[in-house]
Order: C-alpha cells, then structure tokens, then sequence
C-alpha cells in the first residue's frame, strides 16, 4: 500500500490506498480549493501534487487567507520510506536589506518603515514551494497541478461574504 500525506497551512490530503482518488480525504478551507486536489488525484497525481493544487486554487478563491505573495509551512509525510519532512516557505528579506535599514539618521529604530511601504515588503515563499515540491516530491509538472487555479481565475467563481 503507498500511501502519501501532505499538511499544508491548512490543508490535509491523504489518499489511501494507490492514490485513487475515490479513496482520497482532502480538507481545505475552500470547495473549490477541495475539488482542484481531487482534480489532480484524477490525473494520476499524488498527494504532494494534489496539495499544490489546493494551495495554488486557495490563493486564488481565498487570497486574504492564502496566497502566492506569502509564505508557509509544509509537514509532509511519505509513507513507503518512512519521509519526514518539513518545508519552510515564510517569506525572507530582499537580498540588499541590511541591519540598518530602519534606522533614522540618529540610529533609532523608525518602525513604521518595517510596517508600511517598499521597506516592509519581504519576498514570497510559497511559489518556491510550489517548485520545489513538485521537482521533489510530485509526479505531475506545474502546468498540470497549477491548471485549476489558472481555471478559477480566468472563468471566475462565485464569492464568500
């Protein structure tokens, strides 16, 4: 029996089984999101692709929860060798910030500059995630586990209040 499970924000997929999708769970905090893993688990994707397909689709139907500009946290599980893994993918610093940087002309700390503006951006973890996980982990390429969040985006989906 192979059996694969990926965590991920908030995010839990376990396929029993062979990865057959009629004996999948999948939980995300968005039908939508849930239906793009079960997509995925359809075309012969595991359970690494199918939680790339669920983020992705979450950053699209739920971006103020979810998003590509973010960053997060990945515990991933593999059963056939026992795989432990944890993937950080929280933002980082731009490669010119310096210690400095938000230090006014008397070397106090100016913390509106961290809070607000291009100083207080960071760069996004979660796209590399997305990479990284497939070229490790996945079966299926980008273009495929990615397909339905380009979907919802170009076609539209109804909104929650």
């Amino acid at each position: 029996m192979r059996l694969f499970t990926a965590l991920l924000f908030y995010v839990l997929i376990i396929p029993l089984g062979f990865a057959q999708p009629q004996n999948a769970a999948i939980a995300s905090a968005h039908p939508l999101a849930t239906q793009a893993g079960f997509e995925i688990l359809q075309q012969g994707g595991n359970a690494f692709d199918a939680a790339i397909a669920v983020s992705a689709a979450l950053a699209v139907v739920e971006p103020a929860g979810s998003g590509l500009g973010g960053g997060g946290f990945w515990l991933l599980h593999r059963e056939t060798d026992q795989l432990q893994i944890m993937l950080d993918s929280r933002e980082t610093a731009p490669s010119q910030a310096h210690r400095d940087m938000y230090l006014d002309n008397n070397g106090e700390v100016v913390r509106d500059l961290s809070l607000n503006g291009p100083l207080a951006a960071a760069i996004p973890g979660t796209p590399a995630a997305l990479d990284y996980l497939t070229e490790h982990y996945g079966n299926l390429p980008l273009s495929i586990t990615l397909a339905p969040a380009i979907r919802f985006a170009r076609e539209g989906f109804a909104v929650t209040p």
